[in-house]
C-alpha cells in the first residue's frame, strides 16, 4: 500500500511551514519535549518581535502558556511543564510571572555568538 499523501522533494517543491530547530540544541542534554518547546519559543519569539512586543532594552518580550505548548506539541500537561522547567534550569528561558490568571513574561536565550557548537 502506497501512501500518497506525500511527495518526493524536489527543487521547485514548496516547502510547508517548519519550526527552525537551531543547531546548539542538539548537544544539550535536554529531552527531546524540551527542545520541541525550545524550537515552539523561538517561532513564537519571532512572531513577538514582528508584532512590537520588545522590552525598552530591546529584549524580545513573549507569552506562551503551558496549555497553548500543550495544544501545540500534543503532549500531556505534566510533560509540558516539566519542559518548562528544563528549559528554565538550563537557563534557556526566564518565566516572569505577572498575577494570578496572566501568562508569564518569557525571555529567550541563546548563545553568545561564537559560542554555538
Amino acid at each position: 500500500m502506497q501512501n500518497n499523501i506525500f511527495i518526493p522533494y524536489k527543487a521547485d517543491t514548496t516547502v510547508p511551514p517548519y519550526l527552525p530547530f537551531l543547531r546548539f540544541l542538539v548537544t544539550l542534554n535536554l529531552s527531546n519535549d524540551a527542545k520541541v518547546l525550545y524550537a515552539l519559543l523561538f517561532d513564537r519569539a519571532g512572531i513577538s518581535r514582528e508584532n512590537g512586543y520588545i522590552e525598552t532594552d530591546g529584549t524580545v518580550r513573549l507569552y506562551f502558556t503551558v496549555e497553548e505548548a500543550k495544544g501545540k506539541s500534543h503532549r500531556s500537561r505534566q510533560v509540558t511543564t516539566r519542559a518548562f522547567q528544563e528549559l528554565e534550569h538550563s537557563g534557556l528561558i526566564i518565566r516572569r510571572k505577572q498575577g494570578l490568571g496572566r501568562p508569564a513574561v518569557i525571555t529567550l536565550k541563546i548563545p553568545a555568538a561564537g559560542k554555538e557548537n
